[in-house]
């Protein structure tokens, strides 16, 4: 069951009137500011890869990394991470009030050609608690003051997990067009930061720029990011007039075009391989080139220390 359905289902049962009180009750932003989290409407198009090789580069940067997923539907980065989900805590029993954000703080260990690493990830559901945790954080969800306390826990426990570790990744889901109400709420109180991503379409482009100006735009966007994008001169060009446009539109920091490259994206019969860059050299590809020179920007945000607007980012060949 995805998190946004089920803030969902409270939100749309209220008068718009409600709401509004409710609103005025939520809890405000992460007041840290290394929370980072990748959003686009659009699915398939690499935005746990990118965020996953973002931190893969900081963790050999000698960086503390801890990675949330909130889709508890589809947990994908769990499931790549940890390949099993197994049982005990995850972000369902946090929400639920069963274990703290710490307790659920999972270590896995990642081993690729140019060495291993140790990422930390909080699982978004683990097998038992299907179908009962479930179920019952669907219930609580019903409970107008229980939203709220729901809401806030979402908040403090990315709190206290910026101050244990250098960088808090929100992996999000991608959200339903019924509800982007409830997707702004997560995304505006449990990042500091938004990168938004897109694939090389227009019309993509121009959608996630309407959709920031309507549901996001208190949260600073980081950087705006065309990933895929066929690796030929001409379709460069126009992918980076297309993200610096957008870069423009919600005042970001760095507007950056990520070539496609199939290394991102390897899969064998066991599944998908380990992140490319414990495999290859970022001057090996042009695309996690481009990953690294994106995350001198990362650090430089979370340090409060990034003085830039849009700046860009192409891949040379």
């Amino acid at each position: 069951m995805n998190i946004l359905k089920l803030l969902a289902r409270l939100f749309a049962r209220k008068k718009p009137k409600e709401i509004i009180i409710e609103e005025e009750k939520l809890p405000e932003r992460v007041s840290v500011m290394n929370a980072i989290g990748n959003s686009s409407p659009k699915g398939g198009i690499g935005k746990t890869t990118i965020q996953l090789e973002s931190g893969v580069q900081l963790i050999m940067r000698g960086k503390e990394i801890v990675f949330i997923d909130w889709d508890i539907m589809s947990p994908r980065l769990s499931l790549r991470l940890l390949k099993d989900l197994g049982e005990g805590p995850s972000l369902v029993k946090v929400l639920i009030g069963e274990v703290d954000i710490l307790s659920a703080v999972r270590e896995t260990t990642i081993t690729g050609r140019r060495g291993s690493v140790t990422i930390n990830v909080v699982p978004a559901v683990t097998n038992d608690d299907i179908p009962g945790n479930i179920n019952r954080l669907l219930e609580e969800m019903n409970d107008p003051s229980k939203v709220i306390q729901t809401v806030d826990k979402m908040k403090n426990a990315v709190e206290t997990l910026a101050k244990r570790y250098d960088v808090v990744f929100n992996d999000y889901p991608v959200p339903s067009w019924a509800a982007y109400y409830t997707y702004q709420r997560l995304l505006s109180r449990t990042s500091s930061w938004l990168n938004l991503l897109s694939d090389s379409s227009p019309n993509m482009i121009k959608l996630i720029g309407q959709l920031h100006e309507r549901y996001t735009k208190n949260i600073p966007v980081l950087g705006t990011v065309v990933n895929m994008v066929r690796p030929n001169l001409d379709e460069i060009n126009k992918a980076k007039e297309y993200v610096l446009d957008l870069c423009q539109k919600v005042n970001g920091r760095v507007a950056m075009v990520v070539p496609f490259d199939g290394k991102l994206y390897d899969v064998f019969a066991g599944g998908l391989a380990s992140p490319a860059s414990l495999n290859y050299t970022p001057e090996s590809s042009p695309a996690l080139l481009q990953i690294k020179r994106f995350v001198d920007y990362i650090e430089a945000a979370i340090e409060n220390r990034i003085d830039v607007h849009c700046e860009t980012l192409v891949p040379t060949f």
